[in-house]
C-alpha cells in the first residue's frame, strides 16, 4: 500500500475510524472505573554520618552517607520497617505500601507510600522515615561477636514531612482515554483493511474492467425516480438523466465501423436493474432521433409492459409461435421513435423459444428498421441471455454496485465468451450518489461525481438540459459523425464582439 492508498483509505473510512476512536475512549473511560483510587504521599529524610570538623572529615562523612543512603532505601521496603511504621502511625499492617529511592545529591531519601486512604498515606510516609532510621541503626551497631548494640555514626534525619494528598494519582483517566482512543482507532483501521481485502463485491470501475476485460459504459446513480413501478420509463429520470445520456454516447462509440443494430441487455443475477437500464436506455436513444424497439425477451419475469404501461397479453411468444406478425404486436410508446414488443404469454419453454431460429430471424427483421434492445433474463440462473447474445451483435452486462459479486461478474463474462458473444461493456447500476467518485475513480474518492456537469449533478438550474436530437443517417458510415456531433457541444462565443461578427455573417 502506497502513501496515496493509505490516505484514500483514511478518507473513505473517516466515519469508521472516528467511531473506533470514540468507542476506544469510552472503553478507556469505563476501564478507569474498574481501578481503585490510590493516593500517594512522600516524606524526605536526610542521611547524616560522622562529623565535619575538617574538610577531610566532611568529605569522608559525605561518601559514607551516600553509600548508606542506598542501603537504607532498600531497607525501607522490608517487612520490619513496614510493621514498625504501621505501629507508629496507628494503622493496620498492609494499609499502604512503602517504597524509597535516593534523591538528587545521594543523601536525601524520598519515602513514598501508596494507599487507598490519603490520611493513611501521609501518616505512613512520616512513620517510614523514623522506622527506617531505627532499623538501620540496629543493623549498623550490632557487633559481630556478642550482638550488643553500640553507638552508630550514621543516622536519618527527618528532612520534610509528608502532606496529605488532595486527589488520587491512580487511575490516570487522561492516560486511559488516550490509550483507549489510540487502540480503538488502530482496531478500526485494521477492520477497514481486512474488510476491504475480503470484500468481493463490485465497487469500482477499474476493478470491474480488469475482471471482465471490457470497459464500463456508464455508472447509474441510485435515485428514487428509478425505483418506482415505472422505473423512469415514462421520462422521470431525475438525477440519473445525465448518466443515461453518457451511456448512450459511450454506446455509440463501441464500434464506429460497425454500429450495433441489436443489443442484449442482461445482468448476472436478478434484481440488479437490467430492465430499468433497458427501458431508459431505449428512451434516451429515441430522444436522440434513433428509432428503437425494446423487446421484452425476459419470458420468465417480463417487466417492459409494466414500465411503459402497454398491453402485455400478446407479444413475443405469439410471434415466435407464428400466431401473429411482428408488426401487429409492436406497440408505440409515449416517447417518439420508441416502440415496445411485450413478452406476451409466459411460455413453459423460454430457453427453447429464445434460442430458436425464428428468434434469430426476428432480430434480423427488426434490425432493418430499428435499433433492437432486448431485455434478457439474468445470465447465471438461466441460459436465455447467452442464447440471445448468439443472435445479436453484442451484449451489455448490468451489475449493481455493492451487491454484485466479483466472481459472478467474472463468470458472466466467461459465459459470454463461451457462446462467442461480444460483450460491449458493463453498466454499474445503483451507485450511491454520495460515493460516485469512489465508484468511478477508485477507493477513497468521496462526494458526488460530475459536480456541475448538468442536471442532477450540482447544477442549480431547475430545467434539465435537452439532449440534441440527432437523426441517424441512412448511410452507416456517417453515423459516427452524427454521434460525434452529439458528443461534442458547439463552442460558445466568448465575447460580445465575436457574437456581432457571427450575426453579420
Amino acid at each position: 500500500m502506497t502513501i496515496i492508498d493509505f490516505v484514500r483509505v483514511l478518507r473513505a473510512s473517516a466515519r469508521v475510524l472516528l467511531l473506533g476512536l470514540l468507542l476506544g475512549v469510552l472503553l478507556g473511560f469505563g476501564y478507569s472505573f474498574t481501578k481503585p483510587k490510590l493516593y500517594q504521599a512522600t516524606a524526605q529524610g536526610a542521611v547524616v554520618a560522622g562529623s565535619s570538623a575538617s574538610t577531610g572529615d566532611a568529605f569522608s562523612s559525605m561518601s559514607l552517607a551516600t553509600s548508606k543512603a542506598q542501603q537504607y532505601a532498600a531497607l525501607a521496603s522490608s517487612g520490619p520497617v513496614a510493621q514498625a511504621a504501621a505501629k507508629t502511625a496507628g494503622v493496620p499492617v498492609g494499609a499502604g505500601s512503602i517504597s524509597a529511592a535516593p534523591g538528587t545529591g545521594g543523601t536525601i531519601i524520598n519515602f513514598t507510600v501508596t494507599s487507598r486512604d490519603p490520611e493513611v498515606a501521609r501518616k505512613l510516609a512520616d512513620a517510614a522515615v523514623t522506622a527506617t532510621r531505627d532499623e538501620g541503626r540496629k543493623m549498623d551497631t550490632l557487633t559481630a561477636t556478642g550482638g550488643n548494640a553500640g553507638n552508630s555514626v550514621v543516622s536519618i534525619f527527618p528532612f520534610d514531612n509528608a502532606t496529605q494528598p488532595s486527589k488520587p494519582f491512580s487511575p490516570n483517566i487522561p492516560l486511559y482515554l488516550t490509550l483507549g482512543g489510540i487502540l480503538g482507532a488502530l482496531a478500526a483501521f485494521a477492520y477497514v483493511l481486512v474488510r476491504r481485502k475480503l470484500d468481493r463485491r463490485v465497487n469500482h470501475v477499474a476493478e470491474i474492467e480488469k475482471i471482465v476485460h471490457a470497459s464500463v459504459l456508464g455508472v447509474i446513480p441510485k435515485v428514487n425516480e428509478l425505483s418506482g413501478k415505472r422505473r423512469g420509463g415514462l421520462g422521470r429520470l431525475g438525477p440519473a438523466s445525465e448518466a443515461m445520456r453518457m451511456l448512450r454516447t459511450n454506446l455509440r462509440f463501441v464500434d464506429v465501423d460497425n454500429p450495433p443494430r441489436s443489443i442484449v441487455i442482461t445482468s448476472a443475477n436478478p434484481g440488479e436493474g437490467k430492465s430499468t437500464v433497458s427501458a431508459n436506455l431505449a428512451r434516451v436513444l429515441a430522444e436522440a432521433g434513433q428509432p428503437v424497439v425494446l423487446v421484452d425477451a425476459d419470458l420468465r419475469k417480463p417487466m417492459a409492459a409494466t414500465i411503459f404501461d402497454v398491453d402485455a397479453s400478446v407479444g413475443l411468444t405469439q410471434v415466435l409461435a407464428g400466431d401473429v406478425a411482428p408488426a401487429d404486436v409492436i406497440v408505440a410508446s409515449e416517447h417518439e421513435n420508441l416502440h415496445v414488443l411485450p413478452a406476451g404469454r409466459v411460455p413453459p419453454n423460454p430457453s427453447e423459444l429464445l434460442g430458436s431460429q425464428r428468434m434469430a430471424q426476428l432480430v434480423q427483421y427488426l434490425a432493418k428498421d430499428y435499433l433492437v434492445l432486448l431485455d434478457a433474463p439474468p445470465l447465471l440462473p438461466v441460459t436465455d441471455a447467452g442464447l440471445l447474445s448468439a443472435h445479436c451483435d453484442g451484449a451489455i452486462l448490468v451489475l449493481q454496485v455493492g451487491k454484485s459479486r466479483v466472481e459472478h461478474a467474472q463468470l458472466s463474462a466467461k459465459m459470454m465468451d463461451h457462446v462467442k458473444a461480444r460483450l460491449y461493456g458493463v453498466v454499474l447500476n445503483m451507485a450511491p450518489r454520495r460515493g460516485l467518485g469512489s465508484v468511478i475513480y477508485g477507493y477513497g474518492y468521496g462526494g458526488k461525481a460530475y459536480g456541475g456537469y448538468g442536471y442532477g449533478y450540482g447544477s442549480k438550474s431547475k430545467k434539465a438540459p435537452q439532449a440534441p436530437a440527432v437523426m441517424p443517417d441512412s448511410d452507416p458510415a456517417t453515423r459516427p459523425a452524427a454521434a460525434a456531433a452529439e458528443a461534442t457541444p458547439a463552442e460558445e462565443p466568448k465575447s460580445r464582439a465575436h457574437r456581432r461578427r457571427l450575426s453579420r455573417r
